[in-house]
């Protein structure tokens, strides 16, 4: 019994001897020392190493705008104007998100106020009033309103300036009124006004009539007299009937190019009486010829 005592503790004593040596073993064996990087010329001993690179947002193209836009660019198409072949989508919108939320511009970033008067009337909004579409930006709807005819008077002030120079009805109204709705339409004359014959047509009006000066009357040398004689139908009768020679020219021959113009007899007929007739009449032609439309009366 004793003898076996003895062997346990022998047996004990050795263990915890054994677990002390391993112990200290690890403690003194060699450590693994830090390595300097191999030289980028020894490809044998380097490392490869690979560098991720950081994610890029893909950049846009025109041609992508399609994939989610598809009435725009059919607009553009269809009646783009200038907006089809002057820019392009990504010209005018340079944001778009994630990269920007500022998408829609304002008309001035190209259309500069300080090159064109038009350009000063106002922002987007106001610009949308007329151009309700940028896509189609002469596909113009306009309301009669005066703030209509003041953009109007800024791309077409000749217009302006002719009312101003000879005063009329047509000159107190809205330019929408005679242009309504949309961009170069007009009503005809006689969508307001009756003919002065009834063999008129609107092209008839023309010939004497200008739409924004209509009081200031004009009309070409060979103007046939019927057009005259809508207005003038006493005077027309009598050079139509007259066996003078008169009777042979049209209105406007005598009574050239602008109503009312009453020529000379003079600026035709010179020296046609000897002079002591001519001063005894002072040049008065009609005390004796009384009525040029029918000299022999």
């Amino acid at each position: 019994m004793l003898g076996k005592v003895f062997f346990v503790k022998n047996v004990t004593k050795f263990m915890f001897a054994a677990a002390i040596s391993v112990a200290l073993w690890g403690c003194v064996q060699p450590q693994p020392m830090a390595t300097t990087a191999a030289s980028s010329n020894d490809s044998k001993t380097s490392k490869q190493t690979t560098t991720v690179a950081p994610l890029q947002t893909a950049k846009l193209k025109n041609s992508d705008c399609i994939k989610c836009h598809i009435k725009e660019p059919n607009d553009i198409n269809r009646n783009g104007g200038k907006h089809k072949t002057a820019v392009t989508c990504l010209d005018c919108h340079v944001e778009h998100l994630p990269n920007g939320v500022k998408t829609i511009p304002e008309c001035s970033r190209c259309h500069n106020p300080s090159k064109q008067a038009h350009f000063t009337l106002g922002k987007r909004e106001v610009c949308l009033g007329c151009h309700r579409n940028p896509h189609t930006p002469l596909d113009i709807s306009i309301a009669d309103t005066p703030a209509s005819s003041k953009a109007c008077k800024t791309c077409h002030p000749e217009k302006a300036e002719e009312f101003k120079k000879y005063p009329s009805k047509h000159a107190q109204k809205n330019c929408t009124f005679c242009h309504p709705q949309k961009h170069k339409r007009f009503k005809t004359c006689l969508e307001c006004h009756k003919p002065h014959a009834s063999f008129m047509v609107f092209k008839d009006c023309l010939k004497c009539h200008k739409p924004h000066s209509p009081l200031n009357i004009t009309y070409a040398d060979d103007t046939p007299s019927k057009y005259c004689g809508a207005c003038h139908d006493e005077i027309y009768t009598m050079l139509s009937k007259s066996k003078a020679k008169h009777s042979k020219f049209n209105c406007a021959f005598c009574h050239k190019r602008k109503h009312p113009t009453v020529p000379k007899c003079q600026d035709c007929h010179q020296k046609v009486h000897s002079e002591s007739i001519l001063s005894r009449f002072n040049d008065d032609c009609l005390k004796c010829h009384q009525n040029p439309h029918d000299l022999l009366i």
